[in-house]
């Protein structure tokens, strides 16, 4: 693991990989699946992996916690730079400070407070946590009136936030009045776009954003790398060929739930098993498989495009 903190300038290296988590029966973290995909990602060129939403590291309990730290230390290379997420709670964030400062992290995501919460108290807690964990964290934006563009801009200056991951949901990204304050405030370098491939013709051919976070690179992580450096010189035709099946796969997440159908697709691959979710949420229908199953290939077949391409040495 890397163990120097990522600066703005080091995410446009890389689209973050956003991974499930994967437990055993008896919902014990598996080790052994968990190093299989965190080495899969990382073959494939991918330099930064996030463990939040996908990992539903909302439900998460310490004695997990401490272990998945552990694992995720042991269990990428000296090049890769993990961010695991805290909270979302103020309680659960101060519980894990120490975590993370004995696993020798110097970086995390703060998950989105839901109720009861408003800007000036999360504002207040995100002081709390870096006073706690003693270095600044990435800030979640998933809903509209989270923090006042002013209030990140403050945050950024003081220190509390280092980057911004930003998923609020419209039906058209483009001309995104809020994004577009958040930018104004602290520059595009320090804000990804936080859902994945589906705005990305507007978050980062048109707005400029550092980078995505996406849970399909997990599964066609050098396709994903690939689809960056297209958008890097603006070769539209590979943009287009590149993200189809990403798009497709978005679109069964959006049908069956995001988390479910990530977590069910990493198996399905052939990566690794995942296993059951951690409660409160449910695995993926066994109905809704087939579906899964299609895209999922889509994935994987660009993912074999793409590594034939860069054995020849294709761009």
């Amino acid at each position: 693991m890397r163990t120097t903190p990522l600066a703005p300038s080091d995410y446009s290296l890389s689209v973050v990989a956003v991974p499930p988590l994967p437990l055993r029966p008896d919902l014990s973290i598996d080790a052994d699946a968990n190093g299989m995909l965190l080495r899969h990602i990382e073959q494939g060129g991918v330099r930064i992996v996030l463990f939040g939403g996908n990992a539903n590291m909302y439900h998460i309990d310490l004695g997990r916690m401490r272990t998945l730290l552990a694992l995720l230390a042991e269990q990428t290379g000296p090049e890769m730079s993990v961010l695991p997420s805290i909270g979302p709670d103020l309680g659960r964030m101060l519980d894990h400070a120490p975590l993370l400062r004995d696993a020798g992290f110097g970086q995390a995501m703060a998950l989105p407070a839901g109720f009861p919460s408003d800007p000036a108290g999360i504002e207040r807690g995100l002081r709390l946590a870096v006073q706690a964990t003693g270095f600044p964290l990435v800030l979640y934006v998933k809903r509209e009136g989270y923090l006042a563009p002013g209030q990140i801009e403050r945050l950024v200056r003081d220190g509390v936030v280092s980057f911004v991951k930003y998923a609020i949901e419209r039906a058209d990204p483009v001309g995104d009045r809020t994004l577009a304050d958040i930018l104004a405030a602290i520059g595009p370098e320090r804000v990804a776009s936080g859902m994945a491939e589906t705005p990305l013709h507007a978050h980062i051919g048109q707005d400029g954003l550092a980078t995505w976070t996406s849970g399909g690179v997990c599964i066609a992580p050098q396709a994903a790398m690939a689809l960056l450096a297209a958008y890097r010189v603006g070769d539209a035709a590979a943009i287009e060929r590149l993200r189809a099946p990403f798009l497709e796969f978005e679109a069964v997440r959006v049908k069956f739930g995001g988390i479910p159908v990530l977590h069910e697709a990493v198996t399905l691959s052939g990566i690794a098993d995942m296993g059951p979710i951690l409660p409160m949420l449910s695995n993926l229908r066994a109905a809704h498989r087939p579906e899964v199953q299609a895209v999922t290939d889509g994935l994987m077949a660009i993912e074999r495009v793409v590594t034939a391409q860069a054995g020849l040495g294709s761009a």
